[in-house]
């Protein structure tokens, strides 16, 4: 639709998203003169203003009243935002961003915790982190116990210390030689690899004859697994739950409900951010139609060390966001945390 415009229409339309993103009210012809192009006659405006109308870019929600952006003026805003670059942070955003990342940060979590505060705070909208630590998570050692009654402790000992002891079920009176031979095939097939490559291994292509008849006890190490990366495959952070409501746009009580429903649940903020592409580019959804939360825009982020992703970054606000700001700070943060991420890998 954008190739309809000319430079002027487009140069409008900015203006008019602009201004609405600043004040949430109907922008008029004389609003964008007085303020992006004294040059071009009001009447000129409001002429260019009708036919993005007819183009189904903006609307005018009552006779007489300015126009407000549509979805479609989102888009085309935002993909010049991209084109172009984000908006430039000022010399006190950034600073207040190398301090908070000043501090020696131990743990995965801590690092998405931190990331998630200092983009709600520098967007004053909802954040999200979503660190994805838990499928590259080594398995180092696993150790069964045998127990009475039939059951085996299951220890999995993994680079980050012990993830899992859980209890599986064994045939009563298994001789302990049994579970000793038992948890070397284990570490022979699981040791040195990844959770998240456990996740889809196939158990008929890499047992042999040696390890078949342990075939029971790798299906219930391997369901511990499993149940360990659906617990906590992502460590979600949601920071500024709050902050949608001070927008007008959330002041119905049955929109904020559903608003906070939604971020509440940690699953559906995984969807929320999820990027099947893991690229590092950056995602705009608008409207509930690509969003799942009606009159919400989400942008998202995916942040790497190396070739591996290691955590996406999301902000949820209103559809008149301050698109430059947010794609500003995500990009910003993006930096921030390549340089914290590569010296805590060096110091590994």
């Amino acid at each position: 639709m954008s190739k309809e415009l000319s430079e002027r229409k487009k140069k409008i339309l900015h203006a008019l998203v602009d201004l609405y993103i600043a004040t949430g009210q109907p922008v008029s012809s004389s609003d964008i003169q007085k303020g992006y192009m004294p040059e071009v006659s009001s009447a000129t405006i409001r002429a260019e203003l009708s036919a993005l109308e007819a183009l189904g870019y903006i609307d005018q929600p009552h006779t007489s009243a300015g126009r407000v952006p549509l979805k479609p003026a989102y888009q085309l805003y935002v993909g010049d935002i991209e084109r172009l670059g984000a908006g430039a942070l000022t010399d006190a955003e950034t600073a207040f961003i190398r301090s908070r990342f000043a501090d020696k940060l131990s743990e995965v979590r801590d690092i998405s915790k931190r990331a998630a505060e200092i983009i709600s705070d520098v967007t004053n909208y909802t954040s999200f982190f979503v660190s994805s630590r838990g499928g590259s998570v080594v398995i180092e050692e696993i150790k069964l116990v045998p127990l009475k009654g039939g059951k085996v402790l299951v220890l999995i000992v993994t680079d980050e210390g012990i993830i899992a002891d859980k209890t599986i079920e064994v045939a009563d009176g298994v001789r302990h030689e049994y579970i000793d031979s038992a948890t070397r095939m284990l570490n022979n097939v699981f040791g040195g690899r990844t959770i998240g490559e456990l996740e889809s291994i196939d158990l008929d292509s890499e047992l042999n004859a040696e390890t078949a008849g342990f075939r029971d006890i790798f299906d219930a190490v391997l369901a511990v697994i499993q149940t360990y990366m659906a617990e906590h495959g992502d460590d979600v952070v949601v920071e500024g739950a709050l902050k949608m409501l001070d927008y007008p746009e959330y002041n119905n009580v049955e929109d904020a409900k559903n608003f906070l429903a939604v971020i509440s649940d940690h699953d559906s903020v995984s969807e929320l951010l999820a990027d099947s592409e893991d690229s590092i580019e950056f995602s705009v959804r608008i409207g509930k139609e690509d969003s799942g939360v009606d009159k919400c825009a989400i942008i998202t982020a995916a942040y790497k060390v190396g070739d591996e992703v290691v955590g996406r970054a999301g902000v949820i606000g209103p559809e008149r966001m301050d698109y430059k700001k947010v794609i500003g700070v995500l990009d910003y943060i993006k930096k921030a945390l390549g340089t914290v991420l590569d010296d805590d890998k060096d110091n590994e």
